[in-house]
């Protein structure tokens, strides 16, 4: 496959093992393609995907003289397989790449049993999705779905892509166990059809508020959060998301794990309009979990801090004293900076007592480089409000 010369401007130690290289750092190019052998000073300095067309030029997927293949993917799958059934004992659903974090960037992969679920966001990957397919195949996945619709895919110029690879029989459902539940995937689902970056979340948060009488699960999808609480002797649950076929899911998970129905109650609405209506009937919750999607694709954060200050304010209305409250941002501009200031501005101005009793992230199997920080995208906090 013809590959790309590429020439950096500077030296080695101004990029160190970073897998961004961006236009604007480019001194030259010599050829055409999608594969870039990259030289910095005449030494070479790695193997990677090159958009001529991207302001977000090179992704590194090898310090190595090597080619993107088949072959090349089937080794990361072995290697990426041990991190996380070896070394984290994550066994029957698990994130097997998390892109740049595993050399393959803009390439998302799930497993869920026999196959695996995967999202590629990147130009290079995309011109290589067969090499990608090949190497699942090869590695033994009975089968293989892609659901591309990112907004990072948009960004590179890549329409959505969404559809089957191959499979022994056509899989609509499948079930897995994490935290010793059972949950259904749905394939084609929202994202890869379940949020496994917050297996360790939903464990954490379940326990910590166990036995509590009332708590509203709000934006819970297929109930990653809701199935804990129970799990852990919470007596009523409050179910709500826009997502009715979500909605319909969670329901047979109860039913699954032998969860009584009567246990929970699901609405399929608005998150925002609902938390104005318990207000107005003076509902009152002794536990709140806000795990919204992202409301930041870039930078400007203006918008999302608007958001995150009316779910704090809707929260810390309608919890009892002593309540806790769970609340995620999946925007990796929103730091825990940004999350904690908008909940001290309506504390100050509710005059509600908050203490910070856990900062959360990403499950370990969405590892964070220390060169690669822009990885870290999950945070969340439990706090104590009195």
């Amino acid at each position: 496959m013809p590959r790309v010369r590429v020439n950096l401007k500077g030296k080695p130690s101004d990029y160190g093992l970073h897998p961004w290289i961006f236009k604007d750092r480019i001194k030259g190019v010599i050829g055409e393609g999608f594969e870039a052998a990259v030289y910095v000073k005449g030494k070479f300095f790695g193997s990677a995907f090159y958009n001529p067309d991207g302001k977000l030029a090179l992704r590194f997927y090898s310090r190595e003289k090597e080619d993107f293949t088949a072959g090349l993917v089937f080794s990361r799958i072995e290697t990426a397989r041990e991190e996380r059934e070896s070394i984290l004992g994550f066994k029957n659903a698990y994130r097997l790449f998390f892109a740049e974090a595993d050399n393959m960037p803009g390439i998302i992969a799930d497993v869920y049993g026999d196959g695996a679920v995967i999202q590629i966001s990147s130009y290079g990957a995309d011109k290589l999705r067969r090499e990608i397919v090949e190497g699942f195949r090869m590695a033994g996945y009975r089968w293989l779905y892609e659901k591309s619709d990112s907004y990072a895919r948009r960004q590179e110029g890549l329409e959505p892509y969404e559809g089957w690879h191959f499979y022994q029989e056509e899989v609509h459902e499948v079930s897995v166990e994490i935290n010793n539940l059972s949950f259904r995937v749905p394939i084609g689902g929202q994202k890869t059809g379940l949020y496994l970056d917050q297996r360790l979340n939903w464990e954490l948060v379940g326990r910590v508020m166990g036995g509590r009488e009332k708590v509203l699960d709000a934006f819970s999808y297929t109930g990653g959060f809701t199935l804990h609480l129970l799990k852990y002797g919470v007596k009523k649950v409050i179910a709500i998301d826009e997502d009715r076929e979500a909605l319909d899911i969670l329901r047979k998970n109860l039913s699954d794990n032998g969860f009584g129905a009567k246990r929970v109650e699901t609405f399929p609405d608005n998150v925002f309009e609902m938390l104005d209506r318990f207000i107005l009937a003076h509902e009152r919750f002794d536990g709140i979990i806000l795990d919204p999607p992202a409301f930041a694709k870039s930078r400007n954060v203006s918008g999302a801090r608007r958001g995150y200050f009316t779910l704090f304010d809707r929260a810390l209305r309608l919890l009892e004293k002593g309540g806790l409250l769970a609340v995620f941002s999946c925007s990796r501009h929103m730091g825990f900076d940004l999350l904690e200031g908008e909940l001290t501005r309506v504390a100050k101005r509710l005059m509600r007592e908050v203490k910070v009793l856990y900062r959360l992230h990403q499950s370990p199997d969405h590892p964070i480089p220390v060169y690669f920080p822009d990885a870290e995208y999950l945070r969340g906090l439990l706090v104590l409000v009195r």
